[in-house]
């Protein structure tokens, strides 16, 4: 007897064998290997990115000793550039106000009646002088790092010995994440068992929080709370000089 069009119908719209099943999550794990692999790749950019800005940075404030014999900013030629980076109580989430100021080119921070150790805009105004920055471009523009954020440059007390200073550059609102992967950039990977601690030790230290935590120039451990995605600040020394007093060695 024939059967039926309708069961015949009803048959095939039964459901899946399990070789379509097979098939089906096959491309589905493809598809999402090839997603978790696209944001590897673009949160491996992002470290990229924001470690090639600090080294820059660097370049552009040795390269302005070079030129002039001082750090920018640094008025008295002393190794220390004037602008205090450690009061972040207004700072640390008002970065942007310190820049709406965006002097003339021609303008001499180091003569202006604002303390040098509050205006941030002194390292950029010595730096458009030598033509190291686009005179042109604020410095809104010009410290905005590819997160929205920004980057200061200062000095910092250290407790290894009275007295003694850094400087360092200052990065500004960086997921947690992002600031592990710049520090194993510039540090490296820590020894097995000690990865909390890159956040106080080497050239890349934690900063702060987005708590409001005061600054740690000397670092802390690496936030364990929440999640890797809160916010945090990052201070990289780039000038591994440091001033007074002259020790006879510095702590890693």
């Amino acid at each position: 007897m024939l059967k039926s069009a309708s069961y015949i119908t009803g048959r095939r719209q039964s459901g899946f064998t399990m070789v379509e099943l097979a098939i089906v999550l096959v491309i589905a794990g493809i598809i999402l290997a090839a997603a978790l692999k696209g944001t590897d790749m673009i949160n491996k950019a992002k470290i990229e990115r924001i470690t090639a800005d600090l080294k820059g940075l660097q370049g552009m404030l040795l390269e302005h000793e070079k030129r002039t014999g001082r750090l920018p900013g640094d008025c008295d030629a002393n190794g220390v550039i004037d602008y205090d980076a450690m009061p972040l109580t207004a700072q640390e989430n008002n970065i942007a106000l310190l820049y709406s100021i965006n002097p003339n080119p021609d303008d001499d921070r180091c003569t202006d009646t604002t303390p040098i150790t509050a205006d941030a805009n002194a390292v950029w105004s010595d730096l458009r002088k030598a033509n190291i920055v686009d005179p042109s471009r604020t410095n809104l523009n010009v410290t905005k790092h590819t997160l929205t954020d920004f980057y200061a440059v200062g000095n910092f007390p250290s407790s290894i010995g009275a007295g003694a200073q850094f400087n360092t550059i200052v990065a500004y609102g960086l997921p947690l994440w992002l600031a592990k992967g710049i520090d194993v950039a510039i540090d490296g990977a820590q020894p097995t068992g000690d990865e909390l601690l890159g956040g106080q030790r080497g050239r890349v230290r934690l900063w702060a929080t987005e708590t409001g935590a005061a600054a740690q120039p000397d670092g802390e451990s690496w936030p364990t709370e929440d999640h890797d995605y809160q916010l945090v600040s990052i201070s990289f020394q780039f000038d591994t000089r440091m001033s007074r007093p002259v020790l006879a060695a510095v702590a890693p």
